[in-house]
C-alpha cells in the first residue's frame, strides 16, 4: 500500500517541453521576497516574545534589553529586499500615502501602512527598553552640540519612560503584538491573494510562516543576544528564561511538522490538478531540496537537539538555531517555487537560479543589517547598564 505522504495521487506532471515553451516567462517573485520575509519574520517573533515578557513584568535581562535592536535591524535589512524588488521605490511611498485611503482595496495596503507604523515603534521602544538615567548620563556627556541630536535620534526617551507606566505599557504592548502578529504572516497572506495559484492559496503556508518565525526568534534569542550583550557592554549575560526559549522552539519546531505534512497529505490525495502537481514536484524533482534544505535541518535536527538533554548544552543550542535560521528561510523559498514553477508558466523549475544582481542586492541587505544594529548597540550606555543585572553571569 502507497505512503499517502510520499505517494499523492498519479497526476502527469508537466512535462520538459512545457517548459521549453514557457522559458520567456520571468517569475513574479525572486530570492528577494524570500530575504523579506525571513527578516521582517524573524522581527516579528522577536517582538512578540519580547512583548510577552513585558506583559510577565520582566523588564530586566539581556531579552529585554536586546530584541528590539536585533528587531529593528531586520526589518530595515527587509525593508531593501521589497525596494529592490519593486525597484521604483516611488510606488512605495505613494503607496503610504494613498493606502490610508484605500486602505481595505488589496492586502499590499496594509503591508504598506502597519509596517512602517512598526518599524517605528520597535525603534522608539529600543531606547525606551534602556535604563532611562543611564541614558540620560550618556546623553549629556555628549557636547551641546550633539546633544539635540541624540535626543532626536532617541525620541527623547531619557525624559521619559512609558513602560514604567500600567496604562501606556499596556496600550502599547497591545498595538506591539497586534503588528507582531502581522509581520510574519503578511508575506504568507500575500501570496494567498495571488490569483491562479493552487498551491497558495492556502492557509497553510502563513501558518508555516508564522511558526517558524517564533522558533527562529526563540533561538535568536537564546544565542544571539547574549554576543550582543557582549559586543556592546564587555558583559557575559545570559537569557533568564532559557529553558523557556528553548521549549518555545520546541514546540513551534513541531507545528510546523505537523502543518507542512498535513499539508502535502492534504494536496496530495484532495488537492485540484495543480496541487496534486506541485505535491509531485515536492516529492520529486525537489524531493532531495526538501529533504536536505528543509526536513533534516528546519524539522529533524533541531526537535532532536532542543528536546534530548542536548539542549541543554550552548553548542547544541547554537547548532540548532543555525539549523532553524536555514529552514525558515528554505521554506519560504520552497513555497515561492512551488507555485512558480508550473502553474505560473514560470522559467521552469528546473532553470531557477537567482541572478547575479539579485545575489549583490541580498548581500547588501545583509550588510545593512549588521550595520543598523552596530549604531543601535553603540548607543548603549556600556559602563552602567542596570537592565542587564537580572541575567548578568
Amino acid at each position: 500500500m502507497a505512503n499517502p505522504l510520499t505517494a499523492p495521487l498519479g497526476i502527469e506532471a508537466a512535462a520538459p517541453l512545457h517548459e521549453l515553451l514557457n522559458i520567456v516567462h520571468s517569475r513574479p517573485f525572486s530570492l528577494l521576497f524570500g530575504n523579506y520575509s525571513w527578516a521582517v519574520g524573524a522581527a516579528g517573533g522577536l517582538t512578540m516574545i519580547w512583548a510577552i515578557y513585558v506583559i510577565a513584568g520582566r523588564r530586566r535581562g539581556v531579552e529585554f534589553r536586546f530584541a528590539m535592536p536585533l528587531a529593528v535591524a531586520l526589518i530595515v535589512g527587509g525593508f531593501l529586499n521589497v525596494l529592490s524588488e519593486v525597484q521604483q521605490p516611488s510606488r512605495l511611498i505613494y503607496g503610504y500615502f494613498l493606502g490610508w485611503q484605500y486602505w481595505d482595496t488589496a492586502i499590499i495596503k496594509y503591508g504598506i501602512i502597519l509596517l512602517p507604523l512598526y518599524l517605528v515603534l520597535c525603534w522608539w521602544l529600543t531606547f525606551q527598553a534602556m535604563d532611562r538615567r543611564a541614558l540620560g548620563a550618556a546623553v549629556t556627556r555628549l557636547s551641546p552640540g550633539l546633544r539635540p541630536w541624540a535626543d532626536l535620534f532617541s525620541l527623547w526617551s531619557r525624559h521619559y519612560s512609558v513602560l514604567e507606566r500600567d496604562g501606556p505599557r499596556r496600550w502599547i504592548v497591545g498595538v506591539l503584538i497586534f503588528l507582531s502578529l502581522f509581520a510574519p504572516m503578511y508575506s504568507g497572506i500575500f501570496l494567498m491573494n495571488e490569483h491562479g495559484v493552487a498551491i497558495w492559496n492556502s492557509p497553510a503556508q502563513a501558518l508555516l510562516f508564522m511558526a517558524s518565525a517564533i522558533a527562529q526568534a526563540a533561538l535568536m534569542m537564546l544565542v544571539v543576544l547574549p554576543l550582543l550583550a557582549w559586543f556592546a557592554t564587555g558583559r557575559l549575560a545570559q537569557p533568564s528564561m532559557s529553558a523557556s526559549l528553548r521549549w518555545t522552539a520546541a514546540i513551534s519546531v513541531g507545528i510546523e511538522a505537523v502543518v507542512w505534512f498535513g499539508w502535502m497529505w492534504w494536496i496530495g490525495r484532495f488537492g485540484t490538478i495543480e496541487d496534486l502537481r506541485v505535491a509531485q514536484l515536492y516529492m520529486g524533482p525537489y524531493a532531495d531540496i526538501v529533504f536536505w534544505n528543509w526536513t533534516i535541518p528546519g524539522l529533524v535536527a533541531p526537535l532532536v537537539l532542543l528536546i534530548t538533554p542536548l539542549g541543554r548544552s550552548r553548542w547544541a543550542q547554537w547548532l540548532a538555531a543555525l539549523c532553524v535560521m536555514w529552514g525558515t528561510y528554505a521554506i519560504r523559498m520552497l513555497v515561492l517555487m512551488g507555485g512558480q514553477a508550473l502553474v505560473r508558466s514560470g522559467a521552469g523549475y528546473q532553470a531557477f537560479a537567482p541572478s547575479a544582481e539579485v545575489l549583490r542586492y541580498s548581500a547588501f541587505s545583509v550588510l545593512v543589517i549588521i550595520g543598523v544594529l552596530a549604531v543601535l548597540l553603540l548607543a548603549l550606555p556600556a559602563d552602567r547598564a542596570p537592565e542587564l543585572d537580572a541575567s548578568t553571569q
